[in-house]
This record gives structure tokens, C-alpha cells and sequence, in this order.
């Protein structure tokens, strides 16, 4: 399909495309939907009604007629506060910042389970491709998506160390259940030959690429055939321990957000280096996690919420620092232009070249400045997905990058599983 001689591709034809070449990931609210975390204004509103009681209740109408702008939401709330109340004004600005926080928060942590989820494992297929990842959402996901490829190397001392290594389980098994590890390996990898008609679920794909579930019924077939006696449970565990090993080694060998340790007066802190070359996660409008502290910018790494909301609120109530978050939806570029951290992210994207892929955005107008920097970069091809193919939305990409050659790619081809049993 084309229209407007801009075709649309499926998301396997983006990776088949993008493999091996110089990539880089801007995404958008909709790639949270594609991993099932609903971080959409309307539903973070919602959660912040759930939270507070229904107090934001009374005002939903002001919430929409203001689009769900945060800042402008907040303008209109203080407009009806006396001009010389100025403690009134500056509690309802860190209050509404702070719901609008904790919900989001909120919704993110408790979907974090679908990031992790077997049908997602094949995000790590799109992942490994891209240099440089952008993101215009808030929260923390992409971050916290990223370091589950880390190697335990560069994850230093947020690794578990306490489980007994793959080896050692290895071992044990083969000791316990003659072979069985050797032999269930031989077959993922295959070189055992595996009749198709032998398996309870017939498939075409490679072994190294089924599911867990087919990898079971595929083993069990095969004790059977074979009369090896191994009980499910035993194949279980092993397949269990297979697709861990295989998971380790799924590993970014690059991930920094440009944060760098420092102690200072005995508090470890992680500050953002400005000047990093190696940096290649940037938040270009800012996240929950990122605050200034005077002249620098830090990261909050508290793990347990109560810290987190501890911190947050010390951070609105203190006037040295600030949530490094460009709330508004007018007028962003002058909010980046004045912070170091986002000025810096905003610029990375006019020195990019190669591909990008534009994942979850809508290309609203509010985000221009994003696709101007795009548009004035090195970039020569631009993937943008859809949900479906129109004269107005392939328009208003040309007219978002008029110097690029684009195309897009169908949202509803987006698959993260590894395989289709």
C-alpha cells in the first residue's frame, strides 16, 4: 500500500530494513500502549481522581477544556486564587505536580509486570538495533526497559549476585538427570533434528525461536519418542534455565543516560554529566527522575516508592530545586533552551544521521520543535508508525520532514513476542 508515494511497511519489514545500519528510536506515549502501560493524560487524570477522592472530579471539564496541559490546568486553578496568596498558589502548583506524578508513577509500576511479560520478550529484536534512543514521555519506562539489557558488568552494584551462576546449574542438572541439560541445549540450538509431525503444535520456526511453551511440548514429544523418562517438571525447569541463559545474553552493549556517581558530604549521587560523549538515552522533555540542584542536574535513584514521593516533594517545596519536566504543551522549546540537561538532548538531535524510527507518536503540532531539529539533522530516512494510512496523515509527515524520504510502518504488525506458536 502507498499513498501520497509514501508506502507502508510492516514492522518486520522496518527491521529487516534498519538491520546493521545506523539507527536511532525517538518514541511517543503509544509505545507504553504497546507494552499495555496506559500512560495517557486522560488516564493519568484518572488515576489522580482515584487517588485523591475524586477531588480532580469537580474540575474534569477544566482538565479537558485546558487539553490536559498540566501547566496551563494549573494557571487557571491559581487564577482564581488572590494575587498576593502566594503560599496558596505555590501548594496548588506543587500539589497538582505532585498527584500528576504519583499517578503516573503509579501506572507504570503496576503494568511493570507486562514489560517483563513472555509475549514482550521480543522487544529486545527492536531494541539491539538503535544507537541513540529518544523519548518524549516522562516516566521512567524506557530507562528502567533499557537496564533490563545491561550486562551485569556495567550494572555494578544493581546486579543480584546471591544466585548460583548458570554453570553451576548446569552442572547440577546434567548430575541429577543424566544429560538432560546437554541434551535439551543440543535441541534448542538444533542440532538434534526434530520432526515438525512429532510435535503436539505443529511449527515451522526455528527451535531457538519458539516459545516456552512450545519448547516444553516440543521436549516432551521427544522424552517420549526417545523413552528418555524425563518428567515435565525436570523439563521444566531446564527450559526454564535455557531461556534465562539466553535472556543474559540479550545484552545492549551501550546503555548511559549520562549520569555519572558522585559522593559528596557521604551522599552517593548520580549527576548528569553535560559534557558526555558517551551519553545515548536522552529524555528530551525531562522525566520524574531528573532534578535540578542549583547549577546541577541530578538523577533519583531511591528504589522504594516512599523515597521516591519523599523526594519528590522535598524537590517542590525547596526553591533551589526543581523537576526537570517541560509540563506545558505550548512554548516547550523555550522550557529546553533554558536547562542544560534538556538543551543538551534537544541538540543531539540535530547532529544525528542514518535512520530513524519514530515509535507511538502522533506527530501533534506541540511536538514540532522535535521534528524541526529532526528535519535540520543529517537523518536521511524517517520510519513513523500508524495505525492507518491516510491523504491527511501522510501530508502532515511531509510537511513535519519535507527533506527526509519516508516511510511508514502499520502499529497493528507490532509484535514483541518472539514467535507465533
Amino acid at each position: 500500500m502507498e499513498i501520497n508515494g509514501i508506502p507502508l511497511l510492516s514492522y518486520e519489514q522496518v527491521l529487516e530494513t534498519i538491520e546493521g545500519k545506523e539507527n536511532h528510536l525517538l518514541l511517543g506515549n503509544g509505545f507504553n500502549y504497546g507494552l499495555g502501560i496506559k500512560t495517557g493524560y486522560s488516564q493519568i487524570f484518572e488515576k489522580m481522581i482515584e487517588n485523591n477522592h475524586g477531588i480532580y472530579k469537580d474540575i474534569a471539564d477544566l482538565v479537558e477544556k485546558c487539553n490536559y496541559d498540566l501547566e496551563l490546568f494549573i494557571g487557571e486553578l491559581e487564577n482564581d486564587i488572590a494575587v498576593n496568596n502566594v503560599f496558596l498558589k505555590k501548594y496548588v502548583n506543587n500539589k497538582v505536580k505532585m498527584d500528576f506524578m504519583q499517578a503516573t508513577h503509579e501506572i507504570v509500576k503496576a503494568e511493570l509486570k507486562n514489560i517483563y511479560a513472555e509475549k514482550n520478550e521480543g522487544v529486545f529484536l527492536l531494541l539491539k538495533n538503535f544507537t541513540n534512543f529518544f523519548t518524549l514521555n516522562y516516566d521512567s519506562l524506557l530507562y528502567i526497559l533499557l537496564l533490563n539489557y545491561k550486562s551485569d558488568n556495567e550494572l555494578g552494584d544493581e546486579a543480584i549476585a546471591i544466585q548460583p551462576t548458570l554453570k553451576f546449574i548446569e552442572d547440577d542438572l546434567n548430575l541429577q538427570h543424566n544429560s538432560i541439560y546437554d541434551e535439551i541445549k543440543k535441541i534448542r540450538n538444533g542440532s538434534l533434528t526434530i520432526s515438525p509431525d512429532t510435535v503436539n503444535n505443529p511449527t515451522n520456526t526455528p527451535i531457538d525461536r519458539v516459545t516456552k511453551g512450545t519448547f516444553v511440548a516440543i521436549i516432551n514429544q521427544y522424552s517420549k519418542s526417545n523413552n528418555k523418562n524425563w518428567k515435565t517438571k525436570e523439563i521444566e525447569q531446564v527450559v526454564k534455565h535455557i531461556l534465562k541463559e539466553e535472556k543474559q545474553n540479550q545484552v545492549l552493549e551501550a546503555v548511559d543516560d549520562g549520569a555519572q556517581y558522585r559522593l559528596f558530604r557521604d551522599e552517593e549521587e548520580f549527576v548528569f554529566d553535560i559534557e558526555s560523549k558517551t551519553q545515548n538515552l536522552f529524555f528530551l522533555h525531562g522525566a520524574f527522575h531528573i532534578y535540578q540542584d542549583g547549577k546541577s542536574i541530578k538523577k533519583i535513584t531511591q528504589q522504594s516508592d516512599k523515597a521516591l514521593y519523599d523526594k519528590l516533594e522535598s524537590i517542590l517545596n525547596n526553591e533551589e530545586q526543581e523537576i526537570v519536566c517541560v509540563f506545558q504543551s505550548e512554548n516547550k522549546l523555550e522550557a529546553i533552551q533554558e536547562n542544560e540537561y534538556l538543551k543538551k538532548c534537544y541538540d543531539k538531535l540535530g547532529e544525528l544521521s542514518g535512520n530513524i524510527v519514530i515509535l507511538g507518536s502522533a506527530l501533534s503540532d506541540n511536538d514540532n520543535h522535535i521534528f524541526d531539529q529532526i528535519n535540520k539533522s543529517s537523518i536521511e530516512n524517517v520510519f513513523i508508525s500508524t495505525r492507518k494510512l491516510t491523504e491527511q496523515v501522510t501530508e502532515n509527515a511531509k510537511n513535519k520532514f519535507p527533506e527526509k524520504t519516508i516511510a511508514f510502518f502499520n502499529t497493528d504488525t507490532i509484535s514483541y513476542e518472539i514467535t507465533n506458536d
